[in-house]
Formats: structure tokens, C-alpha cells, sequence
């Protein structure tokens, strides 16, 4: 079956009447049997992903179930959101009745399984009791004893690779299990949930020297890793709906770190510009895991920026949004919320316009030697970033207009965000650690 994504097919010009008479009714005539071809159900195929050059544009964690929501709250989700996941098949029919290009991912732990439910189609199931029944899937000690995550309370999976190919069958079936549930679910993609080191190093039961020694991981889990990463990926991308293939890549603060996270079609980084509220990364942490996303926006990858804030904690807020609009390149997200993932903040409506330059291939480049501070310009304002423990104040000689938020986080049943922006002209700017200012032209 093909599907035509335009409405129109242009009508060829020709010089001559009597040729062009004949080109164009061949083409209205192929584009009748294109019309009657059959287009695929939603689901059927990948939604793409929105572009994010001139825009801000919010990525949700898995929203409310369909039975929490009022309509207004639908339309508002709708309207708002690019896409969300762990969502039930009707959730994800719903939402596409009212915007037919709603991205949903299928969760899935990546390296890991065990007695947590997933989604199927309509169905929250679990499928470790088969698991079970095949002990040569389990990543095992030396003395055949199962490798459990201590916090989750998950096992780690057999993903090891010898000559290019996986010697369990785990890799298969974490595929085949995948896919029947991407078309169950009528999802875009997996998020596969899990699937750095971070999950893993000191935090497994027994103790596993792959997972306490760094050298031990670097040599022995990583490289496998990397190599189940290209396989998963390969076997979504092979499907006829190319499915996505999008890793929760950690925090990216990890220097020692060696994994390809550009294995898929990028992922999101839990943990974006501050580890949880009120936990800052040092300066040059928050200058690592800049890097790392700027090489993967670089790349074009999808990039979903995650982080967990408080809500009445304004420098934070602004401190996740300048990170953002630091980097942001083609295919770059955002969601930050405290108590409810359906949330919203009115710095996501602010209107910068194109950037006018692309991202930068580090993040020293943005940095603003006269001011101290990481500078990206755009069309009709400016970014300011201070990742540092001091205040920043700075004469910006010129009048500018400082950009100010009231409100904002959980969406009410009336589908009416709470919170608004305003401005006022400043020429003296002060920037506290830890945060950002936004700057318009006028």
C-alpha cells in the first residue's frame, strides 16, 4: 500500500496547448487511482516528529489515563503536546481524532525484565513468567545467580554479542515482542527505558564487577551494549512503518562514559540541565551533557529534554528553558513538570523566532566572554545561561525586554493553563546561579 502525506499533485507545465492537454489528464488520471488506493489506519505507519527551529515545542512523559481527562483537557492535550507514551490503544485513537499527528511511544525496559505491567494493546500484562522459563536470557554471577537492579527491582537481560550476533535469545524476543506490541498499541516507537550504565553501575544485586568497576564496564558491558543498541534499532527501522528507536540516555554527565548514544534515533536525557529539584550539576557536568546533546542535535537525532522541577521555582524553570533554547536544533523537545505530567508553563509560548545561528558544535562557543555568561541570539530577542554558583549582572547597554513568568503547572479540568508572561524594559540585567533570562528585542 503507498500513502501520499501531500493533498495535491501539481498539474505539469507544458508549452504547447494539445501537450499539455494530454500530460494533464494522464496525471489527474494516476493521481484517481493514488486516491483510490487504500491509506493506511493510524498507526499503521511513523507519525514524524515536528520541527523545532523556530519554535518551542513540549514532548510529554506518559499523560493521564483517558478516564482522568475532561474534553477540554483532550482538546488542550491535542493542541499542546507533540506526543506522550504508555498510552492504551483507545487513549491514542482518542487523541487522534483530534489531531491525527500525535506521536505515542510504547514503553519498554531496554535491557531489563521483570514484574512491572506494560501495556498491550488495551491490556496491562506481564510477561516474566515466560521469561523465566528460558534462565539462558539472564545476564548471570559466576555462580549462575540472576543480576537484579536493587531500586526497580528488575533483572538485567543475556545482550551479549559474539562474531556480531546476540547468544541468547533475548534480543530476539525483546523485537518480537516489541513490535507486536508497537501495532497493538497503533505507537510510533519504543521508548526504551533503562538503557545506560547509570541504571546500573552500584545498583545491582549481587554485586557484579561489570557494574562497580569502571574498566570492567568499559570493556565488557558497553561494547555489548552498543551492539544490542544497532540491532534493536535495525529491526524497528526494517519494519515497513519504520519504527522509532528512541533510549533514555541518562543524565549524560558521566565522563568516563563510552556508549554510542547516538545508536538510535536519539532519545531523551532524564535529568536535562539539573538532576532533580533543587540538584544543580556542577558547571562542567552541565557542560558535558551539553555537548553530548548538541552532538546528537547536530546529528539530527531527536533529542527529548526531560526535567523534574518544582513548580512555584521560577530561576530553575528558566534555568531548564535557557539550557533548551541553548541547543535546541531541528528535532529538540521539552517537558519539565512537578506534580502532574500534564502540566504547563507560559515561558513554552515565548516567541524568539529563528536562532541566528545553528547549534554549536560545543557549548564553549555560546560563551559570552564581556558578559560571563552562554549567549544564543535569535530573530527577535536573546538567550542568557549561568550554569555557575555566583550571580551574573550585566549592563546590556541598550534597553531590552526582560521576560517574566506568573504561574504555570497542572492543566485544570477546564483546559485554561494558569500562569501568563509579561515584560518590562531593563538595561541592567541580573542573572542568579543556576539560571536564565530571556531578553526581547521589543
Amino acid at each position: 500500500m503507498y500513502f501520499i502525506r501531500r493533498a495535491y499533485l501539481p498539474c505539469p507545465k507544458r508549452r504547447r496547448g494539445r501537450s499539455l492537454t494530454i500530460v494533464c489528464v494522464g496525471w489527474i488520471l494516476l493521481w484517481g487511482q493514488v486516491r483510490a488506493r487504500p491509506i493506511p489506519p493510524i498507526g499503521a505507519e511513523a507519525h514524524p516528529f515536528p520541527d523545532t527551529t523556530n519554535r518551542i515545542v513540549v514532548f510529554a512523559d506518559q499523560l493521564p489515563a483517558a478516564n482522568s481527562l475532561s474534553p477540554a483537557q483532550w482538546r488542550f492535550i491535542a493542541d499542546h503536546y507533540a506526543g506522550t507514551q504508555k498510552e492504551t490503544r483507545s487513549w491514542a485513537e482518542t487523541i487522534r481524532k483530534l489531531n491525527p499527528h500525535f506521536i505515542i511511544l510504547h514503553y519498554q525496559l531496554a535491557v531489563g525484565a521483570g514484574t512491572a505491567a506494560f501495556l498491550d494493546g488495551e491490556r496491562w500484562t506481564n510477561d516474566f513468567g515466560y521469561i523465566k522459563q528460558h534462565p539462558h536470557w539472564f545476564l548471570r554471577t559466576a555462580d549462575g545467580s540472576p543480576i537484579s537492579q536493587n531500586v526497580y527491582h528488575w533483572d538485567v537481560m543475556n545482550i551479549l554479542f559474539r562474531n556480531g550476533e546476540p547468544i541468547s535469545g533475548w534480543p530476539k524476543y525483546w523485537v518480537e515482542t516489541a513490535l507486536q506490541r508497537l501495532r497493538d498499541n497503533e505507537d510510533d516507537g519504543v521508548f526504551a527505558d533503562s538503557y545506560t550504565q547509570d541504571i546500573l553501575m552500584n545498583q545491582v544485586n549481587p554485586p557484579f564487577a561489570w557494574f562497580s568497576h569502571v574498566e570492567a564496564c568499559k570493556q565488557n558491558w558497553i561494547p555489548n551494549l552498543n551492539l544490542y543498541g544497532a540491532y534493536c534499532c535495525k529491526a524497528l527501522h526494517d519494519q515497513p512503518e519504520h519504527f522509532y528507536y528512541l533510549p533514555n540516555l541518562g543524565g549524560l554527565v558521566n565522563a568516563w562514559d563510552t556508549t554510542n548514544y547516538a545508536v538510535g534515533d536519539g532519545g531523551m536525557n532524564e535529568g536535562f540541565a539539573l538532576s532533580g529539584p533543587g540538584n544543580y550539576y556542577a558547571p562542567s557536568d552541565w557542560q558535558l551533557q551539553m555537548n553530548r546533546l548538541l552532538a546528537l542535535i547536530r546529528a539530527d537525532k531527536i533529542v527529548i529534554c526531560q526535567s523534574y522541577i518544582r513548580d512555584s521555582d521560577y530561576d530553575a524553570r528558566w534555568f531548564v528553558m535557557g539550557s533548551y533554547l541553548l541547543i535546541k536544533g531541528r528535532h529538540t523537545y521539552i517537558n519539565m513538570f512537578d506534580t502532574s505530567t500534564l502540566s504547563w508553563y507560559p515561558e513554552y509560548t515565548i516567541s524568539l523566532g529563528a536562532p541566528l545561528s545553528e547549534p554549536a558544535r560545543t557549548i564553549s562557543a555560546d560563551w559570552d566572554v564581556a558578559w560571563g555568561v552562554y549567549r544564543r541570539d535569535f530573530a527577535r530577542g536573546m538567550v542568557l545561561v549561568n550554569p555557575d554558583t555566583r550571580p551574573v549582572k550585566i549592563d546590556l547597554g541598550r534597553t531590552k525586554y526582560l521576560v517574566e513568568a506568573e504561574g504555570g503547572g497542572p492543566v485544570p479540568a477546564s483546559g485554561v493553563p494558569m500562569g501568563q508572561l509579561k515584560r518590562r524594559p531593563v538595561r541592567v540585567v541580573t542573572i542568579p546561579s543556576h539560571s536564565a533570562r530571556i531578553l526581547l528585542n521589543d
